[in-house]
């Protein structure tokens, strides 16, 4: 329940039709009635995995606690479909733990993804991009809106495909309003504010009340220029607001590469052995 009540109430950075192909699959079970099928239903629509594996061969993967994962390995984390708070939370937690972890030597990223929601999303790029050791992402498929926020924060992006797509600097924030709903089933909705609290809830009042969108635009453009400037910084390029980068404009492959905003072109083995690289590099820059 927690999960449904914090997939309605957040604010996404996301292309648009992947999150209303995603809200059409769930809606329809809300609507039934059938609140632990939709809870199993979105927990089980993506997919966030880690492993650990060893250059040059990767032929065996280990988790990040095995005793026996090989000194210089490299973290693989795995992040598929739309992006969740709660998913965020946990790549946070990876992040740090592949930090700690001794025989980690590196971490890498491997996104194909439309992006997500933005609660709890600057805390992991916050975790890469404080990441002391190399980190390295490989665009598989789309790394669109918050994908891209989080897949930008590390030190190498590679990308395998002209036909891959990256992009979508945006923030979508959503409103479900339920009230007809309550309506047709008898039911009398209301809410009373005292006049001591007429601030209270002034974003979504002034949508309902007066179709005021403003106040949530506002907080949607400060997200969004977060999102931007961190992006900007990562890229080593200047935030320019007519800059379609920065309004939301999607890039394919060879796009992304020429105009720098992806790295190079290269698989998961390029971004491995990218990895291992400039690890002993660093190693070797400490002992001289």
């Amino acid at each position: 329940m927690n999960k449904l009540q914090r997939l309605f109430s957040d604010n996404w950075t996301i292309r648009r039709h992947d999150l209303e192909n995603f809200v059409s699959l769930i809606i329809p079970t809300i609507v039934a009635g059938k609140i632990e099928v939709a809870t199993t239903q979105l927990e089980s629509t993506n997919k966030c995995t880690v492993k650990a594996t060893s250059f040059p061969y990767m032929a065996k993967w280990y988790e990040l606690n095995d005793a026996s994962l090989p000194v210089d390995s490299v973290a693989i984390l795995t992040l598929t479909g739309v992006l969740y708070s709660w998913e965020s939370e946990w790549i946070t937690e990876q992040i740090i733990a592949a930090e700690r972890n001794p025989n980690i030597c590196g971490i890498v990223l491997v996104i194909d993804g439309p992006g997500g929601m933005v609660s709890h999303l600057d805390a992991a790029v916050a975790a890469i991009e404080d990441c002391t050791k190399p980190t390295a992402t490989v665009v598989t498929g789309v790394m669109a809106s918050a994908h891209f926020w989080l897949g930008t924060a590390s030190d190498r992006t590679f990308i395998t495909s002209p036909l891959c797509e990256v992009g979508s600097v945006g923030v979508v924030c959503t409103h479900y309003s339920f009230r007809e709903f309550f309506k047709m089933h008898g039911i009398d909705y209301r809410e009373i504010y005292p006049d001591t609290a007429d601030l209270k809830n002034k974003e979504t009042r002034a949508l309902i009340e007066n179709n005021d969108e403003s106040f949530i635009k506002a907080r949607a453009e400060k997200i969004h220029k977060i999102f931007a400037e961190t992006v900007s910084r990562n890229l080593g390029i200047d935030y320019d607001p007519q800059l379609p980068l920065f309004r939301g404009e999607m890039f394919d492959g060879k796009e992304a590469v020429e105009l720098g905003y992806i790295d190079q072109f290269g698989d998961v083995y390029d971004a491995v052995s990218w990895i291992l690289g400039t690890s002993t590099s660093r190693k070797a820059e400490q002992l001289y």
